[in-house]
Order: structure tokens, then sequence, then C-alpha cells
């Protein structure tokens, strides 16, 4: 590891409020630690009819320490796990901090998930205890009767105290009853503070064991990509089930001092606006998808709000339409960063880098190595395309996967991890995504990424969304085949056809002209919006 990495971490560890060598707890750094600041601001929660909530550390701190009162009273000890059911809401951020604050490992769990999906984490990560909003309690219940096990059961009820099941208690309830003293453990930075399962495609859902120590692989980014701190106001618009919500754009900008605001309700383009506007802030961190959605209000806008000073994507690639017409729209231009729960984010575009470019990312982040493999280990070609594999850092978000400990080891090469995802590096040092390993086409002896093959399909205005797999050729190997969800002026499918090859033949190559056309209502996409590509395959 250079010098240079080695000094981005000890100044990662030199604004820690303890000693990471003697204990670190991720409560007391996202939150404990900022307590004794009356008034400090942490969490702005803005609701669909209008109501906000304004929570201080102070005020965040006394909620979490009465939670973990709670979750002592019910039994809870080290070490056992706490589910939530929760999304964009203040509960969510009460409830892992008191699971982080009593040493219990913190499960979090999607509201989009379907009862299966329920059933498999609640059983694999032996919950003992699940806190749900109200809004997806019954989703819950068929999860429940499937387990052998009876978690306890704390519900976050409606404004008229309405949602629980018999023999669930009431969780605003159980806190008011609680006294603010619940216990704070003794935590080493190895020890587990969240279970997070992953969303893959094909196979269970891995279990990716998160560590006090997690919060500090995040610090790097959000201080070199996001560029925010006390004086900046956060957006985040990713939900807390994940660990870009969590964690990237959650805990660790809070370790930082700096407040966030989320919007509890559905998605709705002119309200984060409006809260954007009426909030002054200076920061955003959404999907590629969300800002496609706010592009139709800011460019009737004419402008975004003059306080909004930084943007920041992750989770899919951000396409170069989106981005164009985001700056267009005298928004500040995005800044794209590729992570995975497995290491963090490691590959973003630098408040002090090279100015973004669509389709490319700047970069490993400072406190990150990273270089291309083959499949053999070994790296490629300059130009060439390869794995992405990630030096040991001195932190990373995961240790090991609970429930599949030998995939885990068979992802190391050395002291390198090696991803799933390919990439290539540009001569002038950008790396440009191309997508998962096994999504990629092999065809007439190229390979073909289905990233810049979508890229161009859905940069054409009669596109709506697009995606591009392998396909059996009608003589024989394989083809291109795009599936396409059709805006409602497209032309006649022939003559859409036919540019679309002439377009990606243009921008990408003949061989990755798609030869096979089929059309779809929606694309399949898993819980967090991500293209599920390996269902086309074989749908």
């Amino acid at each position: 590891m250079s010098a240079e990495t080695e000094r981005v971490w000890d100044q990662v560890e030199a604004g820690l409020s303890t000693d990471p060598a003697v204990g670190l707890n991720t409560a007391r750094e996202a939150c404990g630690r900022y307590a004794g600041e009356p008034g400090r601001l942490a969490l702005v929660v803005r609701h669909a009819d209008g109501r906000a909530e304004r929570w201080t550390y102070a005020e965040l701190d006394r909620a979490c320490a009465r939670a973990a009162r709670v979750f002592s009273a019910a039994g809870l000890r080290q070490g056992d796990r706490v589910a939530g059911l929760l999304s964009r809401q203040v509960e969510s951020w009460i409830v892992v901090l008191a699971a982080w604050r009593s040493g219990l490992v913190y499960v979090p769990l999607f509201c989009g998930f379907g009862s299966d999906a329920l059933a498999y984490r609640l059983a694999a990560s032996r919950a003992a205890l699940v806190v749900v909003d109200h809004r997806w309690r019954a989703g819950l219940e068929p999860a429940l009767e499937s387990l052998d096990g009876d978690p306890h059961i704390l519900t976050v009820t409606d404004a008229a105290g309405r949602g629980r099941r018999p023999g669930d208690r009431d969780f605003h309830a159980e806190l008011e009853r609680a006294a603010p003293d619940g216990p704070a453990a003794p935590t080493a930075g190895a020890d587990p503070a969240t279970l997070l399962f992953t969303s893959g495609t094909t196979g269970e859902p891995k279990s990716c064991v998160m560590p006090h120590s997690a919060l500090l692989a995040l610090m790097p980014f959000v201080r070199h990509s996001l560029g925010v701190g006390p004086a900046d106001l956060l957006f985040t618009a990713a939900d807390p089930g994940w660990a870009y919500g969590l964690y990237s754009t959650g805990a660790a900008p809070m370790a930082l001092g700096v407040p966030r605001v989320l919007y509890s309700g559905d998605f709705d383009a002119d309200a984060w606006w409006r809260v954007i506007r009426e909030e002054r802030v200076t920061c955003i961190a959404a999907a590629p998808s969300a800002y496609r959605r706010l592009l139709t209000p800011l460019e009737r806008a004419g402008a975004a709000p003059p306080a909004l000073r930084t943007s920041a994507a992750a989770g899919e690639p951000l396409d170069a339409d989106t981005a164009r017409r985001w700056a267009a729209g005298r928004a500040p231009a995005i800044r794209d960063g590729y992570g995975l729960s497995e290491v963090g984010m490691v590959l973003c575009d630098l408040v002090d880098g090279s100015p973004p470019r669509p389709g490319t990312l700047g970069g490993p982040l400072p406190g990150f190595e990273a270089r291309l493999l083959d499949p053999g280990g070994e790296p490629v070609e300059a130009g060439a395309s390869g794995l992405i594999a990630v030096r040991r850092p001195r932190y990373q978000l995961s240790t090991g996967y609970e429930n599949r400990p030998e995939t885990w080891a068979a992802r190391w090469r050395g002291d390198e991890f090696v991803t799933e995802d390919r990439a290539v590096i540009h001569p002038d040092g950008r790396w440009r995504f191309l997508g998962r390993d096994d999504d990629m086409i092999v065809t007439s002896g190229y390979n073909v990424s289905p990233v810049e093959v979508e890229r161009v399909l859905g940069d054409h205005p009669a596109v709506v969304e697009a995606a591009a797999v392998a396909a059996p050729g009608r003589r024989g190997g394989t083809v291109v085949r795009a599936v396409l969800v059709r805006a409602d002026d497209a032309p006649p499918q022939p003559e859409l056809e036919d540019q679309l090859r002439a377009e990606v033949t243009r921008r990408v190559g003949a061989h990755a002209s798609p030869r096979i056309f089929d059309y779809v209502d929606a694309l399949p996409r898993n819980e967090v919006g991500k293209l599920q590509r390996a269902r086309l395959r074989t749908g």
C-alpha cells in the first residue's frame, strides 16, 4: 500500500472521537459524539403532506438510548439480531443507532421485499426482534408464519395508533415508557454491526457481515467525492435498506457532522424539487433513474435552486443524455460512482479530479487501489477489459459472507478482492464500467458490453428503457438481442430498428449491433431498481 494511501486512512482515523485500536462503535461516531452540542441539526424528514420533522443529534441520541432500553427489556443481548422493515423515516435511524449502541447486529430489510425474500432473510439472520412500519405489517405476516422461531414484533403505527396485529407492541409507546439509559456496549472495530443481504440475480442472497469499522471505509467517499461537510445539507434519496442509503449517504456523512434531508413519501419529482428548494439543500445523492425523472421539472424551471452545488449518482450506469440534460438545466454536473456492498465506494468522480464525463468514472477513491485482471488473475493489457480487482484496503465495508464463507474466500486472489464486474481503463486514466461479467455478450469473437449498447439505445427519443442480452442466432452462434420499452410516439418498428442498428454501429461497432428486437411494457428489475438481465436471457 502506497504512502499516500496510508496517509488517507491515517486522516480518517484521526477524525474519530476514539482511538479505533481501543474501541469503535458506529452509533457513537455517527451520532453520540455530537449529542453534547444542543441544537446541532442531524436530520430533517419531509412528508408528502407538507409536514417536517427536525431532529438534532441530541434528540436522536436520546431516542436511540430509549430504544436500546426497549431492546434490552425484550431480552436481547450483545450479538443478537434486530431487523428493521422500515424506509426513509426517522424510525430507521432510531432503530439502527440503538442496535449499534447496544452491540446488537442490525438487519436492514427493504420495504419492497415479498414474503419469500423476507422469510429467507429473517431465518438466515436469526432475527430476535423486528421493527416494522404499519405500511408493511401485513406483508410481513406470511414470512413470520414460515419461521421456526417467534421474534418480538414492534410496529410503528399510523397517526391514529393503528397497524398492529395481535401480539405486536407499539414502537413509539414502548419508547415513551422507556428510560433513556439503554446499554452502550463496548464494541471493537471488528465486531459485527450490520448483516446486509446482497441483491444478487441468481442464487440465494449473500449476507455481508459489516463490522463497526465499516463506517470508516466510506469516509473517503464522503470527503473526496460527495465533498460535503457540516455546513452542507445532504438530500439522500437512497433507501436505508441498502448500503448506499444506510452507510454511504447515511451513517458516514452523519459521522462527519453532515445534516441530511429525507423525503418519506413515494417518489414525486415536483415534491423532491420543492424540498430541495425550501430546505436549501446543497448536495443531492440519487440513482441515475431518479435524475431522469427529475429532468422535466428542472427543464420547466430553467435552473436548479441556487443553493444546490453538488450532485452525485451511484447504483447503475449514468447515461449521457441524463447527464447532459441535467447540466444543461443549470444544475451541478453529476459525479458518478461505483461501489459494492463487499468493499464500499471504490471508483468515483472526485471533487478535485477531472471534470465528470458520462459513461466514465474518475478512478479509484483516495485510500483505494484497483486494477483490472483476467479470469485467471493476471493483469490485462492496456486498453483491454478486465474484472475490477480491489487491493485490500485498511478498512472495507464487509468482512465476509456469513451464509457463504466459501464464496467469500473464492473472491480473493492473494490480497485482492476480485469483483464480478468488468471495466476498461482509458488512456487518460478514466474508467468505463462495462457491466457484470456474466452479463457480457460474446458474439463473433467479440466481447460486447450490454451497458454500452443500452446507453446508445436509451439515448434514442423513442426508447423509454432498453436492455441488451445474448441470444442464440438464427444461424447458430450468439447475437445481441435488444429488449425495448417504446415511447408512445415511436416510429414503426422496422424504421426504429434500422435507426437503432445504425446508431449502435456508429457509436459502438457493427459487432455490437442488435440482430433481434423484442418489445415489452416494462423491464424486469430487482428491489433496488437494478436491471435483471438474467431474467431476460431465460425469459
